[in-house]
């Protein structure tokens, strides 16, 4: 991806800088003039430029202190943090919890101007469903994983990001497209392999303990005001895709489109960002604060299904 430098402003730490969601961002702040300093235990891998500094710390051993020490001279900090195991055994509650414990109490002993946190689409409240939120809902996690198969560009992040999950998806994803088609030929097969995966869907997403993680993480900003902060979660069809230079915010609420339909009232009615979208939600945020101590979420049209590269790279 080119990068056009313009006149640097910020100074803006990103944790996870070479990640998903931080590769992205990174991109996208530098791209806007800001100095980006890249906070993980291999940042060089996001590659190099004049505007970023590639700074080795990790989140997961390091002592609050020592972190404090690494976050001592951004302006802002983004934490874009994830697992570093790769694929679904990254997926667990309280090592995701417990790192960003430690990293909120680094930033208030280095006194950061501004945190950003980016957490899951798991906090967001469902539309009247008093005070229920999405990690919590038995109603999200089909709908979710329904939602996903319908787009080849997720399926294939899914399955690049997380291995066996996304293997299984793809073969999800093909028998609903099978069942669809007029081809009458191996349909009975596909029902087997939809019943098959839904069942074990119903009895818990191999997602769902890292989601209620995420989610859990927003208590402890909602209602401190000891430092300062912003709370993103991404909707939940969140993917690479199109920048299109356009999103909508929605605060604390689980975005959706239409009006519930069928037994189940999120069928069909998740939305979802592209990651380049998102990033670009992320950096007017990072130079307005306009959000500050609220939650949110944005959303932007992913109508274009192309795949697109699951992590970004300078050069």
């Amino acid at each position: 991806m080119t990068v056009i430098t313009q006149n640097a402003s910020l100074k803006v730490g990103v944790i996870g800088p070479a990640g998903f969601s931080g590769s992205y961002l990174c991109l996208e702040l530098i791209n806007r003039g800001h100095r980006v300093v890249g906070l993980s235990r291999n940042p060089q891998k996001l590659g190099s430029h004049a505007l970023y500094e590639p700074r080795s710390i990790n989140v997961d051993t390091q002592s609050e202190a020592e972190l404090a020490r690494a976050f001592s001279d951004v302006d802002v900090l983004v934490c874009a943090y994830g697992p570093h195991t790769a694929g679904h055994e990254a997926l667990k509650y309280m090592p995701f919890i417990e790192v960003i414990r430690r990293i909120i109490l680094a930033v208030k002993r280095a006194k950061v101007g501004y945190f950003v946190m980016l957490g899951g689409t798991g906090s967001l409240h469902v539309p009247h469903e008093d005070g229920i939120c999405v990690a919590d809902s038995k109603d999200f996690f089909l709908a979710y994983r329904r939602g996903i198969a319908d787009s080849h560009a997720h399926v294939t992040y899914m399955e690049e990001r997380l291995g066996p999950l996304g293997s299984n998806l793809k073969a999800y994803r093909n028998a609903r497209l099978l069942l669809r088609g007029n081809d009458e030929e191996g349909k009975d097969k596909a029902r087997s392999v939809i019943d098959e995966y839904e069942a074990k869907l119903r009895q818990g997403d191999a997602a769902a303990e890292f989601i209620k993680a995420a989610r859990t993480t927003l208590m402890f900003f909602d209602g401190n005001k000891s430092f300062d902060w912003t709370y993103v979660s991404p909707s939940a069809l969140y993917r690479p895709g199109k920048r299109t230079g356009k999103y909508e915010i929605t605060v604390n609420d689980l975005p959706l489109k239409g009006e519930p339909q069928g037994d189940n009232p999120l069928e069909g009615r998740l939305l979802g960002v592209s990651a380049a979208d998102l990033a670009i939600a992320i950096a007017d945020e990072v130079e307005t604060r306009k959000y500050i101590y609220q939650h949110w979420s944005a959303t932007s049209d992913l109508s274009d299904d192309t795949p697109a590269p699951s992590y970004l790279t300078l050069g």
